[in-house]
């Protein structure tokens, strides 16, 4: 991986400033799509016997490379002290292209895992993105006596194309003992030892002749105020519209057409007490329409499919009351918050068919805390605690359900210490509670265990100009995972085992 990032800022006047940046990152790779998991016990089979080092791709055909590059240009006009005009372009392009193994439908009824099988399946893309955004604000401070305000009022345009191809052929590397089937999927493959990573191939894949293009036209505007009575009562208010309009096709005679327009608004009230702590309500709306997510793909993602199925656009809801406080001095921030989250319109499948009309709530708790206990003490760290429930569905047996594919409980600390001579040291411990499968409603035959993560460093500032950090990742080497995969024939990522990192910065 490598990657550079530039940056400039102009101020002709003291009124005017102008400032630009970009960002190019390059990596390439072989993909690692994860494990298979062990229906029958519940687990990813590295919790019963497989090598975690066990690789399931194909050494000389799987290759992954990813590219992005795009700047920014800002404009910023200080008309008055109080009325302040500002201007955003960027413009973006990245390629994803990708051939890799997907380590699908386990055979795990043996009692050996030595003789577990899955199918090998190919998954490829390539794919590029292009988007063009503009975004105009004005914003302006006045008083209505004894309050003062913060208006904002502005509006985005951008544009967004995308283009998907897969590629053709994968099935023409393998000439051993099995077979493909008709996609280039190899069935009846060990898991313990796959045989086929290292073989070589003769013929290259192709890139098909039908890619799916998509483009996105979004207009938006939105209005906010800020009002403030003495530092003791704020109040906070904003309205946006969006105009969504999405195409995608294969071909002239394969195509789809999304419009959408959805209005959305949030509030909030804030009381100071005291000039160290604070309590708060909100309240927020959001809207996620159909196509949303089209890199996805698949329709259960958000993704139309050309000539397919739309749906309506799924609707969030959320509020939230907390609290927080300046302790030692202002030095340590501490806050809480009670959380409501609902979703209605939301997509499933039900027999077989993509609709929407199913409905589920998130409620729950979050504490934090950041910053010096003492001179030489930092913390850094919190603790969320949710429940989740489907209250609508069209498959019955959801309803009442928690939601899949979510960490209901999850904790973060981390803390450092500041000694003599420019020496820091520190430890981070991460917790997430076990996720549940299942593409809507828990699905409790299939789940990834909780985990512990303990990282630690150790930082020195050699001098004004120059620091050095050491960070130890996952000191325990504990077997964990990052992501699993919801459909019927699951497949799970080992996340990072134990690694370490040697970094070292300059100012000049």
């Amino acid at each position: 991986r490598w990657g550079g990032f530039v940056s400039t800022k102009w101020t002709p006047t003291d009124s005017i400033k102008v400032t630009t940046n970009y960002v190019h990152t390059d990596s390439s790779g072989r993909p690692d799509f994860g494990v298979p998991y062990y229906k029958q016990g519940n687990v990813p089979v590295t919790e019963a016997g497989i090598s975690r080092n066990t690789w399931y791709g194909f050494l000389n055909r799987d290759f992954q490379t990813a590219r992005q590059d795009f700047g920014t240009l800002t404009g910023e006009f200080k008309v008055t002290d109080s009325i302040t005009l500002t201007s955003r372009t960027r413009m973006e392009h990245s390629d994803l292209i990708y051939i890799g193994t997907l380590p699908q439908s386990p055979v795990t009824t043996n009692s050996n895992p030595q003789l577990w099988t899955f199918t090998a399946s190919p998954q490829s893309r390539n794919q590029w993105v292009d988007v063009i955004a503009n975004q105009q604000d004005a914003n302006f401070k006045f008083d209505t006596g004894p309050i003062k305000h913060t208006a904002v009022v502005g509006t985005e345009i951008s544009n967004e194309k995308v283009s998907i191809n897969r590629y053709t052929g994968l099935s023409s590397e393998f000439f051993g003992a099995g077979a493909f089937s008709g996609n280039g999927a190899l069935s009846g493959q060990s898991i313990s030892a796959p045989a086929y990573t290292g073989i070589p191939f003769t013929t290259l894949p192709s890139l098909g002749a039908t890619p799916t293009r998509y483009d996105v036209d979004t207009r938006s505007f939105y209005v906010t105020d800020t009002a403030n009575w003495q530092d003791k009562v704020i109040l906070n208010g904003g309205i946006r519209y969006d105009n969504y309009n999405m195409w995608a096709g294969t071909t002239a005679a394969n195509t789809t057409k999304l419009p959408s327009e959805f209005v959305n608004y949030n509030g909030s009230v804030v009381y100071k007490p005291l000039p160290i702590g604070s309590i708060y309500a909100a309240y927020a709306t959001s809207t996620n329409p159909f196509g949303s997510e089209l890199d996805g793909t698949g329709t259960d993602y958000g993704a139309p499919g050309p000539g397919g199925t739309i749906l309506g656009a799924e609707r969030n809801k959320g509020a939230e009351v907390g609290t927080k406080w300046e302790l030692f001095d202002r030095h340590l921030l501490v806050s809480g918050a009670l959380f409501h989250t609902t979703k209605d319109n939301a997509r499933e499948t039900v027999s077989g068919v993509l609709t929407s009309g199913a409905a589920y709530r998130i409620q729950g708790i979050d504490l934090e805390a950041s910053g010096n206990l003492t001179d030489r003490w930092s913390i850094f760290g919190g603790l969320v605690l949710m429940q989740s429930k489907v209250t609508q569905s069209g498959v019955a047996s959801n309803i009442g359900l928690q939601l899949a594919n979510i960490a209901h409980q999850s904790f973060s600390l981390l803390s450092k210490y500041k000694f003599d001579d420019g020496w820091e040291v520190g430890g981070q411990a991460v917790f997430r509670s076990k996720v549940y499968g299942g593409t809507f409603g828990a699905n409790t035959g299939t789940l990834i265990p909780s985990y512990w993560r303990f990282d630690a460093f150790v930082e020195k500032q050699i001098d004004k100009n120059w620091s050095m950090k050491v960070y130890a990742q996952n000191l325990t080497n504990q077997l964990y995972y990052d992501t699993f995969y919801r459909s019927a024939v699951p497949f799970t990522q080992v996340a990072p085992g134990r690694a370490f990192y040697l970094i070292t910065t300059a100012k000049f």
